[in-house]
């Protein structure tokens, strides 16, 4: 039977997994971002060969909705700005949270050490 882990090793490794899964949800959301801003950028391209005055209908709940294409360039580069700043900082948290991440597995690979000096290949892995 396995030995049970010292209660110190427990919370740690607790805090590793929130960590981890706040990381995981973190890239979840920044990947829907980046995903929002490629289309952004793929609709912005598509508007720059229109003329100034063409029609243009954009989607509003369940309409579609007569718009100029000033306005909508507008919009979509104001949505595109907000979506810039949130990617800029989930970066510097996803960057935040691996440093974290990284100390602390070293720190649990560390108890462990200290628990089970014989072993050798005991650890954990990010």
């Amino acid at each position: 039977m396995a030995e049970k882990l010292p209660p110190e090793v427990q919370a740690q490794l607790a805090k590793f997994q929130q960590l981890k899964d706040q990381l995981d949800r973190l890239l979840l959301e920044k990947s829907t971002i980046e995903n929002e801003l490629r289309e952004i950028n793929k609709v912005l391209e598509e508007l720059s060969v229109l003329n100034a005055d063409a029609t243009i209908y954009k989607i509003v709940g369940n309409l579609l909705v007569k718009s100029d294409k000033t306005s909508v360039e507008k919009e979509l580069n104001d949505r595109k700005e907000l979506l810039e700043l949130r990617s800029r900082t989930y970066q510097k948290q996803e960057s935040i949270l691996r440093k974290q991440l990284e100390d602390l597995q070293a720190k649990i690979n560390e108890m462990l050490s200290k628990y089970y000096p014989q072993g050798g290949q005991t650890g954990i892995k990010a």
